[in-house]
């Protein structure tokens, strides 16, 4: 498949999270706004609320059927769509990204699964993106990425007039400066961004996909309610940090989990509603984490002030 054939990209109407959608708060952020239809080399349809925000989707259909190099350069090449899409728009400075890898976990290369070969075109994209590697720390936006059954990459972009403030969590390794264990090129994002203006709750903080990791290594292997309790402890911190006072879980006000595991969801439901008072709404995604020995992954937003 060539990368003609292989880039297309996503309507944003669709109707579930398991279709690959950014979580709800994003879709609303952009409700009642125009879809415009552009081209650079392939279409993109943008969705953007006047001068507010800009949406953006990409799909590389058929992603998961190439070859690690292609699959590596349809990453890459999915982000510079991206970046050359945004600059024509009002909104065009990356806070937040949503990553869905097909068969995330699938061999690829040597000692590289799917998503190491994902973050190898993503960390080369940024690389260019900003200017190098010594560039990412404090540049880069928040990210999720975990995995899906279908065949197709998809990346949606939320970005914003003026940039957020990156935050990084104090319990764990900034995510760009993983040892080559997790892969030869590291993940490359912020645990967090601080934005003012974006959202009607006023100044938030932005949360990426957070688990059960301390430093860089994983702890509670396998361990579902062990897990669940890292997690918070890193939310707790990663918030904090960002300036959050009093109980920080009490601060986020959407919350989305990732889980791989069908039966667990009754529980992490229970668990979620005990840990985030203010988050009413919940939104739980049967998805396959960067790690296999993960069963829990959360994001969302806090309330700052």
């Amino acid at each position: 498949m060539s990368m003609t054939q292989a880039l297309s990209i996503a309507p944003s109407a669709r109707k579930s999270a398991d279709e690959l959608l950014p979580p709800l708060w994003a879709s609303e952020l952009l409700s009642g706004s125009r879809t415009v239809h552009q081209t650079i080399d392939q279409t993109l349809f943008v969705t953007r609320a006047s001068h507010r925000a800009t949406l953006m989707s990409v799909r590389a259909v058929g992603a998961a059927d190439l070859d690690e190099a292609a699959f590596e350069r349809v990453t890459f090449q999915s982000y510079k769509l991206i970046r050359r899409a945004l600059s024509t728009c009002p909104a065009n400075i990356p806070v937040r990204f949503w990553n869905y890898i097909p068969s995330i976990h699938d061999a690829m290369d040597g000692d590289r699964d799917r998503y190491m070969v994902f973050n190898a075109g993503r960390f080369n994209a940024f690389c260019e993106w900003f200017g190098g590697s010594d560039q990412l720390s404090g540049r880069v936006a928040t990210a999720s990425g975990v995995g899906h059954a279908g065949r197709d990459l998809v990346i949606h972009c939320l970005a914003a007039p003026v940039a957020g403030k990156a935050i990084e969590n104090p319990r764990q390794i900034p995510a760009f400066r993983y040892s080559k264990r997790y892969g030869p090129l590291p993940p490359c994002f912020a645990r967090a961004t601080v934005v003012n203006d974006l959202l009607p709750i006023g100044r938030s903080v932005l949360v990426a996909g957070t688990a059960s990791i301390a430093g860089e290594n994983t702890v509670h292997r396998n361990e579902l309610t062990g897990q669940f309790r890292e997690t918070l402890a890193n939310l707790a911190s990663l918030v904090s940090a960002a300036g959050v006072n009093g109980n920080p879980l009490a601060a986020f006000t959407e919350v989305r989990i990732y889980h791989p595991r069908k039966r667990d969801a009754a529980m992490i439901l229970k668990l979620a509603a005990e840990a985030f008072p203010k988050a009413p709404r919940p939104q739980l995604m049967l998805a396959d984490l960067c790690r296999s020995e993960l069963l829990v992954e959360i994001e969302g937003v806090a309330r700052l002030s």
